[in-house]
């Protein structure tokens, strides 16, 4: 933690030096070509000191979430006081979401935010450059088109939000479809709207036609954009493009996002039986969970994706048995379904964790 606070004092006199010089130029009264020369050197100048106080604000959280890790991991209930961490660390202790996004959040200084327009970046090439003729108001967004749709996951690493996605079409069709309105004449032509439960509030998020791109989500019946690549769009722009926003996080997040409703949580402490699992799909409650970040090894391992969130669309009561769906959509390499038992032994080396909605 020493160093941590090290790295933020760093960052705290660089922004102090940048705040005084920025006070000092913009106070000169001098005018003519070499004022506006020096202006201009100072604001790159500026930005590279900006751009450098944000890497060792992200090296000071790394930093203090991994002293956080080590101390949760000595501790019985796995978890720690942040304030021990001298604010570095937000909520009320350490969980799976903050261990994902800590290093996420990290590694953003060195990547590019994740939109279209490029066939090389995460989202491809505009979607609307690859297929002039499509026609964003042609989208089905109402409740019917939604239930009979299919999520059919492209090249983002967000299987956490999709799943969470299909696990609400599943349960709660119609609060997807209250959710998402669109934009213009004939309504979508311009775009959509969509509100998702982002920091502690519910946000209206702008979508345009143009922000859609070929490899991201589609419908896997018609390999057009759906209402769920607006939905997945939404998340992004909800976050600035952010990568660490995208690429990870836990099932309880994708369902807190959609929903607006807090999730129920478990890991491999202390899975649900499946029992629990039954009662929970019989209340119309959506259900995700996340397979081993490894390998899974137990029962259904080889069928299995690792580190990956799937829905759970049913059970069979017959062999004990829960269904999984993935998010790969039914025409991916993987098993569309999987069926494995959550009272097996072996249950908590092949499923990481669980989250179940309100």
């Amino acid at each position: 933690m020493e160093l941590a606070r090290r790295f933020r004092g760093g960052d705290e006199r660089l922004r102090g030096t940048t705040d005084a010089l920025h006070a000092a130029v913009t106070a000169v009264r001098w005018a003519g070509p070499d004022a506006e020369e020096l202006r201009h050197r100072w604001e790159q100048c500026r930005r590279e000191m900006s751009l450098a106080g944000d890497h060792l604000s992200a090296t000071a959280e790394h930093l203090a979430l991994e002293a956080a890790q080590q101390d949760a991991a000595s501790d019985p209930a796995g978890r720690i006081d942040p304030a021990d961490y001298d604010g570095m660390l937000g909520g009320e202790f350490l969980d799976w979401s903050d261990v994902i996004n800590g290093g996420e959040r990290v590694s953003d200084l060195w990547r590019d935010r994740i939109e279209a327009g490029d066939a090389d970046s995460p989202l491809g090439e505009r979607y609307t450059d690859a297929h002039p003729t499509w026609d964003p108001a042609s989208m089905d967004i109402e409740q019917a088109g939604i239930e009979e749709s299919l999520v059919d996951q492209g090249s983002l690493g967000d299987c956490w939000y999709l799943a969470a996605l299909m696990a609400v079409q599943s349960t709660d069709p119609g609060l997807l479809a209250e959710n998402i309105s669109g934009v213009g004449e004939p309504p979508g032509a311009d775009g959509w709207e969509v509100r998702l439960f982002v920091d502690g509030e519910w946000q209206d998020i702008a979508v345009s036609p143009d922000d859609l791109g070929t490899k991201g989500t589609v419908d896997a019946r018609s390999g057009d954009p759906s209402w769920a690549t607006v939905f997945e769009m939404a998340m992004i722009n909800a976050h600035d493009g952010r990568p660490s926003a995208v690429w990870a996080d836990t099932p309880v997040a994708g369902l807190e996002m959609i929903t607006g409703e807090p999730a129920r949580e478990s890991d491999t402490l202390g899975q649900p039986s499946f029992e629990e699992y039954r009662q929970a799909i019989d209340q119309g409650r959506p259900v995700t969970v996340m397979t081993d970040p490894l390998l899974p090894i137990g029962p259904a391992g080889d069928q299995l994706v690792a580190a990956h969130v799937y829905q759970i669309s049913g059970y069979d009561e017959s062999t004990g048995e829960l269904i999984l769906t993935n998010p790969h959509g039914p025409q991916s390499a993987n098993p569309y379904e999987v069926r494995i038992d959550p009272d097996h032994p072996a249950y908590a080396t092949s499923i990481f964790m669980t989250g179940i909605g309100e």
